[in-house]
């Protein structure tokens, strides 16, 4: 068999088992018992169309979302486009937004030691402060690829919750460390059935849906999706009955806390 061939085989091997040991184990269960459902939405990266164009769609259904940064790409070119300056951070939060940690580097966290990505996640709170003083992140979303076990376990310290992938929403018996979310991207560009089901599935049974995105924009990365399609699952979500708020305000409605 071809040496290529033993990699590939024993790549997709390994990213099974990683996917297993991460949804089994360093769990921090949480038993979510809700009136109403709730539903986040959420930007990785920090892009510069996610606030002012998906930041502009929630404001005007008085909504507001969660912004996931890490601090060493503050006004850089991205796959996603250009990322947010310090002033845009700056009038983010006076907006009612909220911050959460996505590591100083945009570390992966299969491709990282337990070290580095501690360490990237207090420098990243410490360049936050010399931006925001005061203002702290308390809840966390991995990056790139998600974790290995040994990360995952390391990070659900430092953190109220801990935000993953999974094109899910969380229900009944949640893992804080690893929160379910569901991506609005290239996976279901268009289609925008798939979105109204799973905000129809969180309405009954209660659950908290995080949507998950990157750039807001007419032509987006592969990461990101159209205005259109945002504001639409944004409707789709307040109609819903649910309750849309930022992931740290969701906690504190739901009790969860360190």
């Amino acid at each position: 068999m071809p040496t290529g061939t033993n990699r590939s085989l024993t790549r997709r091997v390994w990213n099974k088992w990683r996917r297993y040991s991460i949804d089994r184990y360093a769990r921090r269960e949480f038993k979510l018992v809700s009136d109403v459902p709730y539903v986040s939405f959420t930007f990785d990266d920090f892009p510069r169309t996610a606030f002012t164009e998906g930041g502009a769609i929630l404001r005007r259904r008085g909504a507001r979302g969660t912004y996931f940064v890490s601090m060493q790409l503050l006004g850089k070119p991205s796959p996603s486009g250009p990322i947010a300056t310090p002033g845009d951070m700056k009038t983010l939060v006076a907006d009612g937004h909220e911050l959460g940690c996505h590591t100083y580097e945009h570390l992966d966290g299969c491709d990282s030691s337990v070290d580095a990505f501690e360490r990237s996640i207090e420098q990243n709170r410490t360049a936050l402060a010399d931006v925001l003083p005061g203002v702290e992140l308390p809840i966390f979303a991995y990056p790139l690829n998600g974790p290995v076990l040994s990360i995952k376990r390391a990070v659900g310290k430092h953190f109220v919750g801990c935000r993953g992938a999974g094109q899910a929403f969380n229900s009944g018996v949640i893992d804080l460390n690893l929160l379910k979310a569901f991506f609005l991207d290239w996976r279901n560009r268009g289609d925008i059935d798939a979105v109204r089901e799973v905000v129809k599935r969180n309405a009954a049974e209660r659950g908290w849906l995080i949507f998950a995105t990157h750039d807001v924009a007419s032509e987006p990365s592969t990461y990101g999706c159209q205005p259109e399609f945002f504001e639409e699952a944004v409707r789709l979500s307040i109609e819903s009955g649910a309750r849309v708020v930022p992931m740290m305000e969701a906690c504190a409605a739901l009790g969860i806390a360190r």
